[in-house]
């Protein structure tokens, strides 16, 4: 857990101690659509073995 709070101090003071509204967004979104593909990769995953089993 440290190591994202090292990550988010590092993004504030790379910025004057500024978080900027929009980058903010940006990176919540990217987090979003990263978890959302994980999610939809293994939904697909289960999805082809389910159907394997099922053809034997």
């Amino acid at each position: 857990m440290e190591k994202w709070f090292g990550l988010f101090n590092r993004l504030v003071a790379a910025n004057g101690g500024k978080m900027n509204g929009k980058l903010l967004v940006a990176v919540i979104m990217v987090a979003l659509i990263v978890v959302g593909g994980f999610i939809a990769f293994r939904l697909l995953l289960v999805d082809m073995i389910l159907e394997l089993k099922e053809s034997r």
